[in-house]
Order: C-alpha cells, then sequence, then structure tokens
C-alpha cells in the first residue's frame, strides 16, 4: 500500500486489514526487559508501581572527572551479567533477553529450530568496541565478530538452537520496534510460524556520548518530561526487550498493522508539521473499530525536533482531541534503539495483568497539564498504537490489538 505525503509516495506495510481471529495472526507469547529497573517483568512491574524515579549522575557509574559526570541516565545495574568472554556486551544482552521471552513463551528446541530471529540496535556492539567494558576479558581470536552488528543475532542463533532466517536491523531508534514489525510480516507471509524479535542498546560509552553531547541532543537540566516546558533533550539510558511471537487464533494479544516511512528532509531534524508519522498513525486507524478504545504511546524522546513534530502529528490526526497517551521514556530513559520494543513490551507486561501502566506523576501532556497517573484496567479489546522515530527521518507505527 502506499499514499501520498511529506516528501511524495511513502510507503507501508499494511498487515492485518480486515481479519478475524478465526485466522492465525502473530500472536505475543513471550516477553524478556531490561533496563535500569532491572531484569525481567516482575521487577519492571514493581519498579513502575512504586513510582521510582532511577535515572542517575553518569559519575555514579564512571566515578569522577568526566565531562558528562553530571548527565543524569540509567544503566542495567548487575554489569557482570553482560561480561561474557565470548559475546560482545550488546550480544550478551541480547541473549538474555531472548532466554527470557523463550521460557515466558515456553518454546523449547523443537519450537525455536525454524522460527525466524530479527535484532533491532542502533550502535550494536560499540561499547565494549570502541572502549573496552569494565570487567570484561574478551576472546582476541573472536575480536572480529565482537565489532559486528550480526554478532547479535548469531549469537543467539547459535545458544538457542535457531536454524530459522535472522536478520539485523540498524534503523536508529526505531531499530526495536522494526524488529517486532518485520518478525511479524515474515509470520504473515507464511515464511514461519514464530518468530523473536529482540532490540537493545548499551550506548553509555564516553565515545557515543561526546557525539551526541556534541549535537545538543542530550539533556542537560535531567528532566525527563518530553512534552514539559522545561525539556531540554533526552535521557539516554541502556536498556531492551525481547517479544516471542507465535502464529494463533487464541485470544491475546495481537500485532496487527506494521506502517514505515521517511521524512527525506534531514540527517537530524524532522519536520515540524509531523506529516509523516500522521500518514502512519491515520493508516494505523483506518482498520479500527470506533467502539474499540484506543491507547497512543508516542515516541516522545525529550529532543526539541520530537516535541514539535510529534504535537503537531498528534494534532493533525486528533483534531477532537487527544486519545489515551502512555509514556514510557520518563521511566526508562531513552534506550536508543532498544527504546521502542522495550516501551512496548512495558506496556504489554502492565496488559497482561489486565490494565495499561501510569504515566510517570513528573510527565506532562502535549496540551500541557498532567497526563495520568494512574493504571488503565482494560475491559474488553483495546487497540494499542506504539510509534518510533529516528534521526535520519525514519518512522514506524505498529499496532496492536489487546484484549482486556
Amino acid at each position: 500500500m502506499s499514499f501520498s505525503g511529506q516528501g511524495g509516495s511513502l510507503a507501508a506495510v499494511m498487515m492485518a486489514g480486515g481479519k478475524s481471529l478465526g485466522s492465525p495472526e502473530p500472536r505475543v507469547c513471550g516477553l524478556g526487559l531490561a533496563s535500569v529497573f532491572g531484569m525481567g517483568a516482575a521487577v519492571h512491574l514493581a519498579g513502575v508501581r512504586e513510582g521510582r524515579r532511577v535515572l542517575k549522575p553518569l559519575s555514579e557509574l564512571w566515578g569522577e572527572g568526566n565531562p558528562w559526570g553530571d548527565v543524569l541516565s540509567g544503566w542495567i545495574p548487575d554489569r557482570e551479567l553482560l561480561c561474557s568472554r565470548r559475546n560482545g556486551p550488546a550480544s550478551q544482552l541480547a541473549l538474555l533477553l531472548a532466554r527470557q521471552a523463550v521460557e515466558d513463551a515456553g518454546w523449547g528446541r523443537k519450537e525455536l529450530r525454524d522460527a525466524a530471529l530479527i535484532v533491532g540496535s542502533s550502535r550494536g556492539n560499540a561499547s565494549g568496541w570502541l572502549s573496552p567494558w569494565p570487567g570484561r576479558r574478551p576472546m582476541k581470536i573472536l575480536a572480529v565478530p565482537n565489532s559486528l552488528h550480526s554478532e547479535l543475532a548469531s549469537c543467539v542463533s547459535i545458544e538457542l538452537g535457531i536454524c530459522g532466517p535472522y536478520h539485523v536491523l540498524a534503523s536508529g531508534c526505531a531499530a526495536g520496534l522494526d524488529a517486532v514489525g518485520m518478525a511479524a510480516m515474515l509470520m504473515r507471509q507464511g515464511v514461519v510460524k514464530r518468530a523473536l524479535a529482540i532490540g537493545l542498546d548499551l550506548p553509555l560509552c564516553r565515545e557515543l556520548l561526546g557525539t551526541y553531547w556534541a549535537s545538543g541532543m542530550l539533556s542537560r537540566n535531567g528532566l525527563n518530561d518530553p512534552y514539559g516546558p522545561l525539556a531540554d533533550g533526552m535521557c539516554i539510558s541502556e536498556g531492551g526487550a525481547a517479544i516471542a511471537l507465535e502464529l494463533s487464533s487464541a485470544p491475546g494479544i495481537y500485532v496487527k498493522d506494521y506502517l514505515v516511512n521517511s521524512d527525506a528532509y534531514s540527517p537530524l531534524g524532522m519536520p515540524e508539521d509531523g506529516k509523516s508519522i500522521a500518514a502512519l498513525l491515520e493508516a494505523a486507524l483506518k482498520s479500527r473499530d470506533g467502539a474499540v478504545p484506543l491507547t497512543v504511546c508516542p515516541h516522545a524522546s525529550g529532543t526539541a525536533g520530537n516535541s514539535v513534530s510529534e504535537r503537531a502529528a498528534l494534532k493533525r490526526v486528533f483534531k477532537d482531541g487527544l486519545p489515551d497517551l502512555r509514556m514510557m521514556k520518563p521511566w526508562t530513559g531513552h534506550a536508543i534503539g532498544g527504546s521502542g520494543i522495550l516501551e512496548l513490551a512495558l506496556m504489554l507486561v502492565f496488559a497482561r495483568e489486565g490494565v495499561l501502566p501510569p504515566n510517570p506523576p513528573w510527565a506532562t501532556f502535549p496540551e500541557g497539564g498532567a497526563c495520568s497517573a494512574e493504571e488503565l484496567p482494560l475491559a474488553g479489546g483495546r487497540m494499542l498504537v506504539k510509534s518510533a522515530a529516528s534521526m535520519g527521518g525514519h518512522n514506524v507505527v505498529l499496532s496492536l490489538a489487546v484484549d482486556g
């Protein structure tokens, strides 16, 4: 399907159409999460419900005397988990996330063997390659694969015995959400019956932080409130998630539409009119039954460009007032290529409890005022829409059908 908008013809991948649950569709059957809260679904549920503010100055991780010691950020607490001699730090994290999701799904060797594996990451193993990973003694003979983005997928494939197709996506901050969409698309095309989507980033190394700082994209004041009047940039953090999918017609949470386009505008900024993201949101909503409640989880990175562009997109699509919004980056920080799938997985962890997570009490609604800081009970069905945008103009919208 294609349609016109900013930058000419914008291609989109429409997957669900009007299919009923009588036909097998990609159903979420397993989740794995890692962030500043820790590892696993339980610590994320507890951390959000406790209202924990987890970002800290980088000096607490790196010590005093570095140029970005005052920058507020988040990191996975147990550093030793990522110290594998064989795998790069990000590859090791991908493996840990995969094992969580596979165990949650109840998959064994038989189910894994022919599954597809899609991994998304903006920076891959840059941490541990550009600069040494503290506490890790790598095997020199593996220096070449440790520097490759493809190791993120190959180590998971080797360790779990996945012999189906694997692909690695490096589409910036949208990479993890792209991984979910591409995994579901392979399933709908009949290539596989099961797929494992993983997205992650470990962006906290001095070389990368230097480039983000020089670009002006990092928050100076540490206020992690993307639509707030004092927001001055993103709060960068480690994190990622894995989502296991299988074709099913049983009740559950289903990936419906995967839509993508490009701004063709700038290597750094975003169009102020928000037309590209708006076009994807409008396309996703075409399949919506008006009686089904809607929740949108926007990208909400905290940068000035994204704030202007995304506000314009939301206003363009929802002329009569914004729907329920849930913003997850204020909880975890911005996990770059792992952010979209991490935020989606965090939403789904709560959805399996029969609710949607609260917005942080300090989060500001795009139109001003406070967001809902209460959990939202799921009564009946709900449409969940997650968006992501990447530096350079790549946009993604994913829609899911969530049973109450």
